[in-house]
C-alpha cells in the first residue's frame, strides 16, 4: 500500500486530513497521519520507504509514536464494505 497514492503532490492529500485515523495526535503532521495510517489500512508490521532525505526519514520515523483511533479505523473499512455491497 502507498499511504500517498504514489506522491504527496496529488491534490487528494490538500483536501483529506489523515490525521482522523490516529487518536489524539493534533501535532501530527498529515505526512506522519499518512505514514502511521498505512500500519492498520490494512493491518501490518512493517512498512517499506525509500528516500535519501534524512529530515523525510526522521518525520516519518516520529509518526511511530502515534497511534491509530480502532474506531476509526473500524467505520472506514465498513463504508468501503458498503460501496462493494449491491444496494
Amino acid at each position: 500500500m502507498s499511504p500517498f497514492g504514489g506522491s504527496t503532490t496529488e491534490a487528494v492529500w490538500e483536501r483529506f486530513d489523515p490525521r482522523i485515523f490516529l487518536r489524539h495526535s493534533p501535532s501530527a503532521t498529515r505526512v506522519q497521519a499518512a505514514f502511521r495510517s498505512a500500519y492498520g489500512l490494512p493491518r501490518v508490521d512493517a512498512v517499506t520507504v525509500g528516500t535519501d532525505n534524512v529530515d523525510h526519514l526522521r518525520e516519518l520515523i516520529g509518526a511511530l509514536a502515534y497511534q491509530i483511533d480502532d474506531h476509526v479505523v473500524r467505520e472506514y473499512r465498513r463504508l468501503l464494505q458498503a460501496r462493494r455491497q449491491p444496494v
